[in-house]
């Protein structure tokens, strides 16, 4: 006995970062099973009727029928990615800083409120589309791009809470070293998401520099924490090429030496 695949509907013609992320959301969330759904990309009434899930086409906005165009909204400032956003909060006590922040850039960017600037996330979702946009198996395959492009962008803001949370415990349990006026951080172990938590407009701004261990190279790493996250501006004195460094980015931010003494040496100059 064959299995109903679940019907996404969209509409069909040039695609937009907002039903992409939307297909994306409703995938990563289990709204949807990866396995057996199916996205139907058309403007078919008939057809949009019959969908189990509808985005960003077919004039209804009811959550209670997933039906989800925002365009029935007056002077709306909402996509169809922030309802459905806000409707999986609903669903599953969701509570995600990051993609709150990039579903409120979708919505702006969508209903004409602030565009996004070149380069970012929707243009590069709508340089996905075929250059012919009406051939409609074109299309779904370069949709079907697009929403696997979201879905992984996605999920890496998901996991970014449990990720912060896992390296303030590393750096809480790194040992500070103190030379002169520096105190680096040793951590106990690489966390990825560091700088996020170490620079020099948070809790760690004492911190001049931060050193690790890379076991797969057997090599010592060493970085100067910036003045803020956003930042590429460096909150102390850059590094200066050394005698004994493998590698100083041309930046002066990060080092790479074969040994820890190596790097404390170079800072007790």
């Amino acid at each position: 006995m064959s299995v109903h695949k679940k019907q996404v509907i969209t509409h069909n013609g040039t695609f937009h970062a907002d039903e992409v992320v939307a297909v994306a959301l409703l995938q990563i969330y289990a709204i949807v099973d990866p396995a057996n759904f199916e996205i139907i990309r058309t403007r078919d009434i008939e057809v949009i009727n019959q969908g189990d899930i509808v985005l960003d086409v077919g004039g209804i906005l009811d959550l209670d029928r997933k039906r989800f165009d925002h365009h029935q909204i007056k002077e709306g400032k909402i996509s169809t990615a922030g309802i459905v956003w806000h409707w999986i909060k609903q669903l599953t006590n969701e509570e995600n800083v990051e993609i709150d922040r990039f579903i409120n850039a979708i919505d702006k960017h969508d209903c004409g409120i602030e565009k996004m600037p070149d380069f970012s996330f929707a243009h590069i979702i709508a340089e996905y589309n075929d250059l012919n946009v009406l051939d409609d198996d074109k299309q779904q395959i370069a949709f079907n791009a697009a929403v696997n492009i979201a879905a992984t962008f996605i999920t890496s803001l998901k996991a970014k809470p449990s990720q912060l949370q896992e390296a303030a415990k590393i750096i809480a349990s790194s040992q500070v070293i103190s030379i002169g006026k520096n105190k680096i951080l040793q951590l106990s172990e690489y966390a990825p998401n560091w700088m996020a938590l170490i620079h020099g407009s948070g809790q760690y701004s004492d911190i001049t520099h931060v050193i690790w261990f890379v076991k797969q190279k057997n090599q010592w790493c060493i970085q100067i924490p910036a003045i803020n996250v956003n930042s590429f501006v460096l909150a102390h004195p850059k590094l200066a090429a050394d005698e004994n460094a493998l590698f100083i980015h041309q930046n002066g931010f990060l080092g790479v030496y074969e040994s820890k003494d190596a790097i404390l040496n170079m800072l007790n100059q």
